[in-house]
């Protein structure tokens, strides 16, 4: 028997799409390329696919659909899109509610939006008293209700399912993660928050947000200087650290959580949200920071080959590691990738979309532990160099991190011209400001390309109180040639030339205000045309938001994490001769490949 087909009109977009009998609407609406939000999975308990029929069969709508139509104020001519089942020519019309919303990705660089769509949602639903000659479970009434048998339920949960407060014919709010598990159960009236919180586990600094899950928005964010820098000042030393001693591995996972704890707590006393309204937290961190804030021991990083123990892991609760959330609040980590390419790559490569660039790219992000990730065609490879803290203005003499007073652009008015964040009286230099200063240095023929100052004192003289060393100098010059000879080495690695490249992206806060052509000219860059090179601000902090809000984004992470290759500088047989040339501060050679 042939099949038969069907009209559906949508407005106001005024597209027309074929449907089969019986198709479910909403799969034909998402067919069409309507972005409808399906906040439930197509159970019909979220009420948040509603649509108005303006002509066509209009069934009797089941008593859940109907409560939920009241309750968002919709007459008797909306349906549910999921409930909703094509058997005739429908012309239908969608609400601006019913749409997903978009929200920006990164907060610099080349425009990039997701949908909104997170791991943990909060269906509200009524669980009505059952017949007294077949009084079923509780717990099996939810589980019926939200149409998922294989709901994982939580104890703490299974108590309150159980108590007084909530009782039979009462509105209560189901709180759940990955639509596999119950975190909790509350009456429906106990507030509407649900938030989750992107942590960028940095060597040098970490920054936290607190997303509001239910838009996609930020509501805070706030940053400090790793407590682990009292025990190491990059990676290596961290790790070295961790394997001498047992305990010291502890000692590093303690002195982390602690301080994203106490970073939660001021900005729930800022914004006024409880700790126990916040139901996810994502963490983007290098594969060490990663390993040692899962308390994961770190002794196969500090020998050949460097594996890692994990590249992912499934989500794991919040209290397994002491983080002060929601009881049942669940952790994702982004993936690693191998070796020391870690997850806050793989976050910064999704918040870039890098995957999405159709001719050879590079991404570059410029941290303590600076990582590098070439892309042509389909193919990605990515490496680690060990570029130290300098570009974040720390193992300087007069280095600061990027906050007010510090310098963070310079010029050249018969003397240095300096310019510091909040224009505050300079104290002292972050790392934009470092380049900027030995690039005029350099024009002005005060520092040579091999990097000695020129002149008896010995020191580049920015203010009365502040002034650059050789060693200073000499700190900038080994980072600036760790992270070109590994760009150098990765080209080379796939017969790319610097001048051919489409797209650089330039990750990390130091290169939110740096000056292209200053880090050109020092080699820090490619010398491709400045409209090539993008900043995208701290995409690490970025890509843990976007896995917050997106669960979708997070498959789509583990998938691309999987398939970048490795590249180990180390045994190349030229990185030393590479690494030797690239301390010299000039630009790319044009031919170079």
């Amino acid at each position: 028997m042939a099949e038969t087909f069907f009209t559906v009109e949508i407005l106001p977009d005024g597209t027309k799409v074929r449907a089969r009998a019986g198709e479910v609407l909403a799969d034909v609406l998402v067919r069409a390329g309507l972005p409808l939000s399906l906040y439930c999975r197509q159970r019909g308990v979220c009420g948040k696919c509603a649509v108005r029929i303006l002509s066509g069969p209009l069934p009797f709508p089941e008593p859940n659909e109907a409560a939920l139509l009241r309750d968002r104020g919709l007459g008797p001519d909306h349906r549910l899109a999921c409930q909703y089942l094509v058997r005739g020519h429908v012309s239908v019309e969608t609400l601006p509610g019913s749409r997903l919303e978009k929200i920006a990705v990164l907060d610099a660089g080349p425009p990039s939006a997701a949908y909104v769509d997170p791991a943990v949602k909060r269906l509200c639903l009524v669980l009505e008293k059952p017949p007294l000659r077949s009084p079923t479970a509780v717990a099996d009434d939810l589980r019926a209700r939200l149409k998922s048998p294989g709901l994982a339920l939580a104890l703490p949960a299974l108590s309150k399912l159980g108590g007084a407060a909530l009782g039979p014919a009462r509105p209560i709010a189901a709180i759940l993660y990955d639509d596999r598990e119950l975190l909790d159960i509350e009456p429906d009236e106990a507030g509407r928050e649900l938030y989750g919180l992107a942590v960028d586990l940095g060597t040098t600094t970490v920054a936290l947000e607190l997303v509001d899950l239910r838009t996609g928005q930020a509501a805070d964010r706030v940053s400090a200087v790793n407590a682990q820098a009292s025990y190491g000042a990059d990676v290596v030393s961290r790790i070295t650290f961790a394997f001498e001693n047992p305990d010291n591995l502890r000692r590093l996972r303690t002195a982390a959580v602690q301080l994203v704890n106490d970073l939660i707590g001021t900005m729930c006393r800022r914004t006024g949200v409880p700790r126990h309204r916040i139901y996810d937290a994502v963490v983007a961190g290098n594969t060490a920071m990663n390993h040692i804030f899962c308390g994961v021991a770190v002794d196969t990083l500090a020998l050949a080959p460097f594996q890692a123990v994990f590249s992912s892991l499934p989500p794991f609760p919040a209290a397994d590691i002491g983080l002060a959330l929601h009881p049942q609040a669940r952790v994702y980590v982004s993936p690693n990738v191998k070796s020391f390419v870690g997850g806050d790559i793989t976050a910064g490569l999704a918040a870039s979309g890098l995957a999405a660039a159709s001719g050879p790219a590079l991404f570059i992000d410029l941290g303590t532990n600076g990582e590098i990730v070439v892309k042509k065609g389909g193919e990605f490879a990515a490496t680690s160099t060990a570029a130290g803290p300098a570009f974040e203005g720390m193992n300087i003499s007069c280095g600061m991190l990027a906050v007010p007073g510090a310098v963070d652009r310079a010029g050249w008015a018969g003397g240095f011209k300096l310019r510091t964040i909040d224009d505050l009286p300079p104290q002292g230099v972050c790392g934009t400001g470092l380049i900027d200063i030995l690039a005029v240095a350099l024009a002005r023929g005060l520092l040579g390309r091999d990097g000695r100052i020129q002149g008896p004192e010995k020191r580049l003289r920015l203010t009365d109180r502040l002034s650059l060393t050789q060693q200073d100098v000499r700190d900038v010059q080994l980072a600036v040639g760790a992270v070109r000879s590994g760009v150098e080495l990765m080209l080379r690695e796939f017969r790319v030339k610097a001048a051919d490249l489409d797209r650089v992206l330039v990750a990390g806060s130091f290169g939110s205000s740096l000056d292209l052509g200053n880090a050109v000219a020092l080699g820090l860059l490619p010398d491709v045309p400045l409209d090539r090179i993008a900043f995208v601000g701290n995409s690490s902090l970025a890509g843990a938001r976007l896995f917050l809000v997106s669960r979708p984004a997070r498959a789509a992470a583990e998938a691309l994490a999987a398939r970048i290759g490795h590249v180990s500088l180390a045994v190349r047989p030229d990185f030393q001769e590479e690494f030797v040339r690239a301390l010299e501060f000039d630009r790319y050679p044009k031919g170079d490949s």
